[in-house]
């Protein structure tokens, strides 16, 4: 076997790291500057370090600037590894996103009134579904605290696992057990509504002269003309394609599409609300879904076939504030109210919900909406108008709530105290 010498090894790597004349000045400035100098002072009196020089650099004593240069050089490999790796590319992405990104600035609200009753007003039904409970809510936001670096160990040894795979436990956070079950249960209330048929164009009636029933006929396609929308976030979508699943059972494949959007996704700095999905991709299917006892396959086919990639711009740049995905959204909503659309049906995140409603209802109004997250799986309806001098508003006497409403704070603490 062909061995190197530890000088030549050490030499060659160690001019590969540093060995550029204007890099060692630098280096040795920035050696000697607290509190960097005291770290590399021990580090390099550690006997591991000590060991690890001899074997590299032919020498057990280097000098700081020396040990500094290694350093970085290992994270300048580690980062260019990283960058190969899809995974590892939305990781580095995800770093650099939480501390630079200004997601939350959103539309400031005002308290003009839209003139609705002028025919040049345009007016649009919606529906927000929320997703369910996600594997991220499950480690970082359910259950005792002091469980909590047990289900975050967990949840790390499973995201190991899936590290080459286009899954995650974090990025881009599936559905966890009991948000799958929550998905079941509105898909359940979703069924068990009477069918209305609204005739003669009253599917096209505002949500405050519907009931209940007449818009459940609406989200399930049995009667008007609705259309499905979703974040790229997998969470949100797994959520409509259970919650919905009779729906597009009996619709066409062609006619009846989820359009997901990145315009929808999620408001916030943390890893779980950005995507795997490339731009212009279809998302994959989360594993633990695709494998779900009577409806892996279902839930697979719908993946395959029922996804409009048109919206799907990828993840959330640091120029795609929250502020400019809320515009893009609404201009794309008024553009359906042009045809014949009754209803559009959003699934989507609580953050994203919240802000909506906080940029769109009246300043003056105290509504819950703008105050609480909708629950996981909630169902909300409301109306959506603008009219000619550019006033956009949410009627807060529009808002209706179909199934499980908003969080109430106040009885979570009572219960917590209890």
């Amino acid at each position: 076997a062909c061995r190197v010498p530890r000088p030549l090894l050490g030499g060659w790597l160690g001019a590969m790291v540093y060995g550029l004349g204007w890099v060692n000045p630098w280096l040795r400035w920035l050696a000697a500057q607290p509190p960097i100098d005291g770290v590399l002072t021990s580090l390099s009196s550690a006997q591991s370090v000590q060991a690890l020089c001899k074997t590299v650099l032919g020498t057990p004593t280097v000098p700081p600037n020396v040990l500094l240069g290694w350093i970085i050089g290992v994270l300048l490999v580690y980062f260019m590894v990283m960058m190969m790796i899809p995974k590892g590319r939305l990781g580095i992405w995800g770093f650099i996103y939480f501390f630079l990104s200004s997601d939350q600035k959103t539309r400031k609200p005002d308290d003009a009134s839209p003139d609705i009753a002028a025919a040049s007003c345009k007016r649009m039904k919606v529906v927000f579904i929320r997703h369910g409970e996600s594997e991220w809510n499950a480690v970082f936001n359910e259950g005792p605290k002091l469980t909590m670096p047990i289900r975050f160990l967990k949840a790390l040894a499973q995201e190991f696992l899936m590290f080459f795979d286009q899954d995650s436990v974090f990025f881009d956070s599936p559905l966890s057990e009991v948000g799958i079950q929550q998905s079941w249960d509105l898909m359940s209330f979703l069924a068990s509504q009477p069918t209305h048929t609204l005739e003669n164009g009253q599917a096209s009636r505002p949500v405050k002269e519907l009931d209940v029933a007449d818009l459940v006929s609406i989200i399930r396609g049995d009667t008007g003309r609705s259309i499905v929308v979703s974040s790229i976030l997998r969470r949100a979508i797994s959520t409509g394609f259970i919650s919905l699943s009779p729906r597009f059972l009996k619709t066409q494949k062609e006619k009846d599409k989820v359009q997901i959007m990145t315009c929808l996704q999620e408001i916030s700095r943390n890893v779980d609300t950005l995507s795997l999905t490339p731009k212009l991709a279809a998302p994959e299917i989360p594993a633990t879904e695709a494998n779900l006892k009577h409806m892996g396959d279902l839930m697979s086919h719908f993946y395959r076939t029922r996804f409009d990639k048109r919206h799907n711009k990828g993840n959330k740049t640091l120029k795609q504030k929250a502020i400019k995905r809320q515009e893009e959204f609404v201009k794309w909503l008024l553009d359906q109210a042009k045809g014949e659309t009754d209803m559009i049906v959003v699934l989507g995140h609580s953050l994203w919900f919240r802000e909506f409603f906080k940029s769109y209802l009246p300043k003056a109004s105290q509504h819950v909406a703008k105050k609480e997250k909708m629950v996981n799986c909630g169902c909300i309806a409301f109306d959506f108008y603008k009219d000619s001098k550019n006033v956009y508003r949410i009627p807060p006497d529009s808002i209706k709530e179909i199934y499980g409403g908003f969080a109430d704070k106040s009885k979570k603490t009572k219960a917590k105290k209890a």
